[in-house]
């Protein structure tokens, strides 16, 4: 279940009919994450033995991305590996799996035939029928995704044991211009709020502590099964539950879709931490409208301010593209300072892709890769300023965090993430493990410690802000 795409030759694989074993890359998106643990749930259902070492298996994965020119990169460049792993040893076999698949599995199919099978977005459930079966026909997939699974499909979660993420719908219906997922994802499809429930009630049970609530566009949740106002039915329904996650949050707000119902809904809640994450895409008007995209600078920054004002203290995390076709210098100057003003917690930055069948392909891609990258390095240094500003004031504060473990890079400190933070995308916590000059001992099984004992990774604790970096708070734990 490496997420390394760098693979070693390893040992030779086992003689036909021996158990397959499997072992995955996966590469993007959480969403895409999902599909993975879908596909290894199946095999693993299936009798497949399920490794975390490409070196000890006889059958590698690669789930591939497909969002934007370097995630394809990537991707292309993980099935090369893999070809590579195959090609060490007898009896080896790779699949192709993920939105590259879906969207350019002819392509793959006749470009690259070390590929034993390509798996698409609506096979994660079936998967074991294909790679499994082999050898079989590649077939490709066509069009646009339409399926949808359920918790009943058995799933392998990658990642921490304390932490899932939980896809609520698949597809999108928005029209953003930049944006080719419409068209390999397909359609916004819901999952009925009971079959959320049931998962969540599932992550409780294997002792999940925090439960992350994806899909391409949240707010559009339940639109498709005649709900009204569905994300915030769901957010109300999750907080009423008695088994669940303690920490639920709510990803991906697209900004015209906001209600007054779901802002109330996520304030009253208990279960949902106090975190916003507003895709914006860009705050001149101008280039708003051609990226398909609603609203304005004033319109987003009130609706900023209902937020904070509804969730006291939330993280507030947004991203921006820039350098989309025609972008003059005045227009990212005009998104500069609206990120200046917003004052961020977290903000992600990406430089325009020109995607084939998306309304913006049409434009001509006029902004150098050059000017590009120097506006991207340009507005995420003015995001670091804002959002250490934001970090300094929490400074005294006593917050709940979520322990992550190590950290790895900074040796004597524990890495953990507040409320406000996210994995994988956001800062995180730095946490002094014991006094100085006290022994620290061996993690305790959560969810205590003991004096001089560091908390067990998955453990909720609480920390008192110290100092603040742009991206990281450093903290001590609090009695």
């Amino acid at each position: 279940m490496s997420r390394d795409p760098a693979l070693p030759p390893g040992p030779p694989a086992p003689l036909p009919g021996a158990r397959r074993r499997v072992a995955l890359v996966s590469l993007g998106c959480p969403k895409n994450q999902v599909d993975g643990e879908l596909i290894l749930g199946r095999l693993q259902a299936e009798g497949a033995e399920i490794v975390d070492d490409p070196a000890q298996a006889d059958t590698l994965v690669v789930n591939t991305c497909a969002f934007i020119d370097r995630a394809r990169e990537e991707s292309v460049g993980a099935l090369l590996d893999a070809a590579a792993w195959k090609g060490a040893a007898r009896g080896r076999h790779v699949i192709a799996a993920g939105c590259l698949v879906q969207r350019h599995g002819g392509e793959l199919a006749a470009e690259m035939p070390e590929l034993d099978a390509l798996v698409g977005l609506d096979e994660v459930t079936t998967a074991d029928r294909k790679i499994l079966g082999l050898p079989a026909l590649r077939a490709v997939p066509a069009g646009a995704a339409t399926g949808l699974f359920t918790a009943a499909d058995p799933r392998v979660r990658l990642g921490p044991a304390y932490s899932a993420f939980v896809k609520i719908a698949e597809g999108c219906d928005q029209n953003c211009a930049f944006c080719a997922i419409p068209n390999f994802r397909g359609r916004q499809r819901s999952r009925p709020v009971a079959d959320v429930a049931a998962e969540l009630r599932q992550l409780a049970r294997e002792g999940v502590v925090e439960a992350n609530l994806v899909a391409q566009d949240s707010t559009g949740y339940g639109r498709d099964l005649g709900l009204r106002d569905g994300l915030a039915n769901l957010v109300r329904a999750i907080d009423a539950m008695d088994e669940a996650p303690p920490w639920v949050r709510v990803h991906y707000l697209y900004p015209g879709r906001i209600s007054r119902g779901l802002v109330e809904a996520l304030a009253g809640a208990r279960r949902i931490v106090p975190y916003v994450d507003l895709p914006l895409q860009h705050a001149d008007p101008v280039v708003l409208k051609k990226m398909n995209r609603p609203g304005n600078p004033d319109v987003y920054l009130r609706q900023l301010a209902d937020l904070r004002a509804a969730l006291p203290g939330a993280g507030v995390r947004s991203s921006f593209i820039v350098g989309f076709p025609g972008e003059t210098d005045a227009q990212f100057e005009a998104l500069c300072a609206f990120v200046g003003e917003a004052g961020f917690d977290s903000v992600g930055v990406f430089a325009y892709s020109h995607e084939e069948g998306t309304t913006a392909f049409g434009h001509e891609d006029d902004v150098p890769p050059e000017l590009k990258e120097e506006r991207r390095a340009a507005l995420e240094e003015i995001a670091h300023a804002a959002a250490h500003a934001r970090n300094l004031a929490r400074v005294g504060l006593t917050l709940d965090v979520l322990v992550e473990g190590p950290a790895e890079d900074r040796p004597g400190l524990l890495a953990a993430r507040w409320k406000g933070q996210a994995p994988e995308v956001d800062g995180r916590v730095l946490i002094e493990r014991a006094p100085a000059g006290e022994a620290v001992a061996a993690p305790l099984p959560a969810p205590g410690r003991a004096p001089g004992l560091a908390p067990a990774p998955g453990t909720l604790a609480r920390a008192t802000i110290v100092d603040a970096e742009p991206l990281e708070l450093l903290a001590r734990l609090a009695g």
